[in-house]
């Protein structure tokens, strides 16, 4: 419970303030705040204030104020100063108290009290803001001569040493009686200044909280200072330190300190190996993931680099045997993590044949589900998790971040993998020797993903043969005389039935943790990711129950983008979407390619839209400019005493003469002008009379006739057709 008059102090930014009113029953409660020059109240509730208390956000300090003065040791100017000012307090403050504690009357009142007793409104301020900090009793409006002096000016010297009081004292003090006050002093201060990653000694803290909870606060220069109280006001070192070790959290000292990494690496007790924790193959398999010291490029468009890759691994604890291994561009997390589990439980003699890899069933016997996974929180948090818990009876254990000793058997293959890349590849990330003017690693990427994934794959079957070092082996395995290779202990440990291997459709389980995603429907075609799918069912009586269906939820696989699934309702079956012809571009490829691919599409679209745009705009300039051009000069030809009528009225006659013209400029004209060309002449065959009757001579002669017309038109129609073709 608050009390009035009372100092406290915040924790967070060492605030101190005290309450100068209190009203329980409306819950509120006004405090200042000791630290500015000229303070003004504020106005909280109660159980603000309260619960702040409880939560040790906001403690109770020494009031820097309390102060026994005896009138004999003051002086007739400061005791004139402080009557002036405690008359004003006696006049107002009781009477006048609600209207000043609120903040839209404040100044009001604090105006009228300047005017009635004539003295400047700031000096009002000021002494209703000595009255509030310093403890609102009388000599809490002293003037404070006794700090100030001038160049050349002695000043007054009482018993006290003047200056900042030193924090050692040189007397044999025991301190004060270390009370419960005091010991939430020494608790505030050590998680405020000790447990912290600034690793302040134990010396420093001491002096800090003294500096927080046992100094007064003085003005010099301009500036605050604190001076610490007397050696018989404040607790000692000795009192402090004694607590301290009675009161000592290693663990939480050494976490706040120096962080959880170093602590869960180096401080943490060590309890056992891993192979303690797992009694035979498949009880407990460890996943982790580590980004590879090499930069690689895009499998469609090489002259691309697309950053470095992330290689999973998942590991059998009992035997070392590397159960499922995975790379690819999601940064660790569930996304990259499913990818692996699903190689876990994939036929590896398949796997690797899709990386060019021969290898019998017998190289690589894992193809199979553990009762546990050890991950890192972040990698085995998903939707899919959840699937893996209730429907497939995989228990998931999280460790804590930075637990890298926990997974120290594929942290040991991380660094094998890195330091063969290191080696051998192009694109490699050289650390420790690369100096000014050495080419860019980056540019000198060369492998593809899928080309990292081989050479992963085959160090895979590499250390699943590699004798493992300090394998702690059991006298039973040195009576079999087993190898401590992960293929032998993995074989020995399932003779011996000492495994719980349990085998699980592919199938189910990639519908239980593979990535999800939703297809549009496009004219008859699933499409996702650009790319376009069709069914081995008609796609019309897929979507018969849903006519309104325009888009479906679907299960991929990022490494084979050639099929999606969708689920049916019943959560057991599913329809597969093929890739179609028109997408038949991108089969085989990662979906990570495609992403990159559809990201450069779309980069071309938008710069062929921007260089369109340009254009566009062009065009509409040219055209606004030839509207203005033709305006100006119709205007200028239209005769302005012809009416409108009139003219609508020739549109007609217009319309002809306009269509005469163009036909004249229209028509074609040869390119060789034949008009000095002289015309072919016509021979006749002469016709000599015969004897015979008039009638006859006169139908010879008409039929004659008739026969020369016809070839002289036929001589025209010829000679047209030969002009119009030349």
């Amino acid at each position: 419970m608050i009390s009035l008059n009372t100092v406290y102090q915040f924790v967070d930014d060492n605030e101190r303030i005290r309450i100068i009113h209190i009203a329980r029953d409306n819950d509120l409660c006004a405090y200042v705040n000791l630290e500015s020059s000229l303070s003004t109240p504020i106005i909280e509730m109660i159980s603000v204030i309260e619960k702040k208390i409880d939560n040790n956000n906001l403690v109770e300090v020494f009031d820097p104020y309390i102060k026994i003065k005896s009138d004999n040791d003051l002086s007739e100017i400061e005791i004139r100063k402080r009557d002036e000012a405690w008359q004003i307090i006696e006049k107002y403050w009781e009477s006048r108290k609600n209207d000043i504690l609120r903040k839209k009357t404040r100044m009001q009142v604090f105006q009228e009290i300047a005017e009635i007793e004539r003295i400047q409104l700031m000096a009002v301020r000021r002494i209703f803001s000595r009255f509030w900090q310093r403890g609102m009793t009388r000599n809490a409006l002293l003037p404070d001569y006794s700090k100030s002096g001038g160049k050349g000016k002695e000043k007054n010297v009482k018993e006290n040493k003047m200056g900042r009081r030193r924090v050692y004292s040189e007397d044999d003090s025991e301190g004060i009686v270390v009370t419960d006050v005091v010991k939430k002093h020494f608790e505030i201060a050590t998680n405020k200044y000790w447990r912290t990653s600034q690793k302040k000694s134990l010396i420093q803290v001491y002096r800090l909280m003294l500096a927080d909870f046992y100094s007064i606060t003085v003005r010099k220069n301009k500036e605050i200072e604190k001076i610490i109280r007397g050696s018989d006001s404040i607790p000692t070192f000795q009192q402090y330190y004694y607590w301290f070790k009675k009161n000592e959290n290693v663990t939480l000292d050494i976490k706040s300190r120096y962080g959880e990494k170093e602590f869960e690496l180096k401080h943490r007790p060590i309890l056992g190996s891993s192979t303690l924790e797992a009694p035979g193959p498949g009880f407990r398999f460890q996943i982790d993931a580590t980004t590879a010291d090499i930069y690689i490029v895009s499998e469609i468009d090489r002259s691309q680099v697309i950053g470095r890759p992330t290689v999973y691994i998942i590991i059998d604890v009992f035997s070392r045997m590397i159960t499922g291994v995975y790379a690819g561009l999601e940064s660790p997390s569930w996304n990259g993590a499913m990818m692996v589990l699903d190689s876990m439980v994939a036929d590896k003699v398949e796997l690797c044949k899709k990386y060019n890899i021969n290898i019998e069933p017998e190289d690589w016997p894992c193809s199979y589900v553990p009762e546990a996974i050890i991950a890192d929180r972040g990698e085995m948090e998903g939707y899919g998790v959840k699937n893996l818990i209730n429907n497939l009876n995989i228990t998931i254990e999280n460790t804590s971040p930075y637990r890298g000793d926990y997974k120290g058997i594929v942290e040991r293959f991380f660094r094998t993998i890195n330091e063969r890349i290191e080696s051998f590849l192009p694109g490699a990330i050289m650390k420790d020797y690369r100096k000014r003017g050495d080419p860019d690693y980056r540019l000198e990427a060369k492998l593809t993903l899928k080309e990292i994934t081989e050479i992963v794959l085959r160090s895979v079957l590499l250390h699943n043969i590699r004798e493992i070092e300090k394998y702690p082996l059991t006298p039973e395995m040195i009576r079999d005389e087993v190898p401590p290779t992960p293929l032998d202990l993995w074989n020995w440990g399932i003779e011996n039935k000492k495994g719980t291997l349990r085998k699980i459709d592919r199938n189910r389980f990639r519908m239980n943790i593979l990535p999800r995603g939703k297809a549009t429907i496009s004219r008859g075609a699933v499409v996702f990711r650009n790319l376009y799918y069709g069914a081995s069912e008609l796609l019309d009586e897929i979507l018969y129950k849903h006519l309104k269906l325009k888009s479906v939820d679907i299960v991929y696989d990022t490494r084979n983008i050639d099929h999606i699934y969708w689920l049916k309702e019943d959560g057991i079956s599913y329809i597969t979407f093929n890739l179609l012809e028109r997408s038949r571009d991108f089969h085989g490829i990662f979906l990570e390619d495609v992403l990159s691919a559809n990201n450069k599409a779309a980069k071309l679209r938008q710069a062929a839209r921007k260089s369109q745009l340009q254009q566009e705009t062009e065009l509409d300039q040219t055209i606004m400019r030839i509207a203005k051009e033709s305006t100006k000069k119709t205007n200028k030809a239209i005769d302005a005493t012809v009416s409108k009528a009139k003219r609508l009225k020739d549109i007609g006659s217009n319309r002809a003469a306009e269509k005469e013209r163009n036909r004249k400029e229209e028509a074609f004209t040869p390119d060789v002008d034949k008009k000095d060309v002289p015309s072919p002449i016509i021979t006749f065959p002469d016709v000599k009379p015969q004897n015979t009757s008039q009638n006859e001579s006169v139908a010879e002669t008409s039929d004659f006739n008739s026969r020369m017309m016809e070839k002289i038109k036929l001589r025209k129609e010829k000679l047209r057709h030969d002009k119009n073709e030349t």
